[in-house]
């Protein structure tokens, strides 16, 4: 079975892949047991107005043998995240975030 870092770094490359408006991939940082956490930044998504972050979990697959959870935002989300504005998912903080994969170095 791959390790959690080796199937961060195929989902990373995957996503920029197929996320043309996909402008970075916050990975966070995370114990064992617990869901891969990606933050993506894309400028194709939607806000979601009042400030929430909608996190979506996938389960394990074949291909992904690990839970996985997905926060999509726009850049200005993030911004506003960074800077405290907007609060992280529940679970979820910027403390958390281990490092960030940026397009061009995808």
């Amino acid at each position: 079975m791959p390790t959690k870092a080796e199937v961060i770094r195929e989902l990373v490359r995957a996503h920029f892949r197929v996320e043309e408006g996909l402008q970075r991939i916050a990975v966070m940082r995370t114990k064992d047991g617990e869901p891969i956490k990606l933050l993506e930044v894309n400028e194709n998504t939607v806000s979601t107005g009042a400030g929430s972050i909608e996190v979506f979990s996938f389960s394990p697959t074949r291909d992904v043998p690990y839970v996985t959870e997905i926060a999509e935002v726009t850049p200005e989300q993030y911004a506003r995240l960074e800077g405290g504005a907007i609060r992280a998912p529940v679970g979820w903080t910027v403390d958390d975030v281990d490092h960030v994969v940026v397009r061009s170095a995808a």
